[in-house]
């Protein structure tokens, strides 16, 4: 049963899944596996309430079990309550970061800071052509020099991005750096880790190519730089509770030494591509540099002496927070004659808007002349309807019609 579960699963086919788990704990109400793997997909599903009543269960069980805590803060972050949220996100930090310093009970030797000087840089990974990440990614490019001027943005990528988007990613204050058939082999995730050690490097970022950089973060990591420590790391959302997450940190350049070689060997100690295998990579070899010399930015967990991020004031975590995935908007279109558009055929749609997406400190926006955002091909799905990505800021011009979409369909 659970391997069934574990496919629907791996196939998104979640309500069997659901069906399976519920099935499971019906037999083992106390099998905590299972309590964690239906809380888990109640996260997943964004049932909120049902995960943390699941999770409950399983907390009651075992109260020091990574996973659950992981579920219970997420859910509570979501519900915003953000009491209950750090008192379970708080423990899983605690715990994960018990765990390493048992695993490592020498730490690395820190090397002195280099100079303050060189290129400060934003790294990114980007690959595939979904507009999920194509989209954000270009929104930083036209960002960087507005939210942090002076900086350059490293876009890592392979073939697999259009060649239409990476003309859009080039400007002044953009770098595209092409993988390696070598480096290619790592996880397409792990590539931005890269620039820890380029050369001329100063001060490096390190992002997730579907989150928007914004004024707020780079307050925050103002404040970290003047602070002198080496690493950085910040948390904003009830589901930031690994210890370093992939998108969300920062280091004085070189402060790792060899990351190309530790990225190496960490694959070939665990073969199998994990979507976190980049988040797993940072917690096991890079957390016992950080954590003895890390400036925490932190809303919510008061994790390693943690600061508040500045500009609580203009925070409004229903429109956005730092890490928010500002890219998986999706919306759904009908045509207003269906039967022009059969199942099974293709259309070319886009999207207009009067935004500027360079949203203002209380994160309104303002207006413009309305231009091309961007162009995508998607499939009918069923006749006369089609759906696809679009960014989160776009997606408010829809009831003011500040931002439209237009489409045709695609002859054979």
């Amino acid at each position: 049963m659970l391997k069934g579960f574990y496919q629907c699963k791996r196939d998104n086919d979640l309500k069997t899944a659901l069906m399976l788990i519920k099935h499971a704990h019906q037999i083992d109400p106390q099998d905590i596996d299972v309590l964690n793997d239906m809380a888990v997909l109640f996260v997943r599903l964004e049932k909120w309430d049902e995960a943390i009543e699941t999770a409950k269960k399983a907390f009651h069980i075992d109260a020091l079990h990574i996973n659950i805590l992981d579920a219970l803060s997420h859910a509570y972050g979501a519900k915003h309550d953000w009491q209950q949220c750090s008192i379970y996100g708080s423990l899983a930090l605690q715990l994960r970061d018990r765990e390493i310093a048992r695993d490592c009970p020498t730490p690395p030797v820190l090397l002195p800071m280099s100079p303050n000087q060189g290129q400060n840089i934003l790294s990114f990974s980007l690959y595939g052509d979904k507009p999920a990440y194509l989209e954000p990614a270009v929104l930083n490019a036209e960002l960087v020099n507005k939210i942090y001027p002076g900086w350059i943005a490293y876009f890592y990528v392979d073939d697999s991005v259009p060649e239409e988007a990476i003309q859009r990613l080039k400007n002044p204050y953009t770098k595209i750096i092409k993988v390696t058939d070598e480096q290619a082999k790592l996880p397409g995730t792990m590539w931005r880790f890269l620039a820890m050690n380029e050369v001329g490097a100063n001060y490096v970022l390190f992002r997730d190519a579907d989150s928007v950089i914004s004024r707020r973060e780079a307050h925050a990591v103002a404040e970290w730089i003047q602070s002198g420590q080496r690493f950085h790391t910040i948390r904003d959302s009830g589901s930031h509770t690994a210890l370093i997450l992939a998108g969300l940190w920062g280091a004085k350049a070189q402060s790792v030494p060899d990351m190309w070689g530790k990225m190496l060997a960490y694959m070939q100690e665990n073969p199998v591509h994990h979507r976190f295998s980049d988040q797993f990579f940072l917690g096991d070899k890079i957390w016992p540099y950080a954590r003895q010399d890390v400036y925490a930015s932190d809303r919510i967990f008061h994790f390693m002496n943690a600061h508040p991020i500045p500009d609580q004031a203009f925070f409004n975590y229903s429109i956005t927070h730092i890490g928010c995935a500002e890219g998986g908007t999706t919306f759904n279109l009908r045509s207003k004659n269906p039967e022009e558009l059969p199942m099974g055929c293709r259309v070319r749609w886009q999207l207009y808007s009067k935004i500027d997406p360079f949203l203002n400190p209380d994160l309104s926006h303002n207006l413009r002349e309305e231009r091309l955002i961007c162009e995508y091909s998607a499939l009918v799905t069923k006749q006369g309807e089609f759906s696809g990505n679009i960014l989160r800021v776009y997606a408010r011009g829809f009831d003011d019609k500040t931002s439209r979409i237009s489409f045709r369909k695609i002859e054979d």
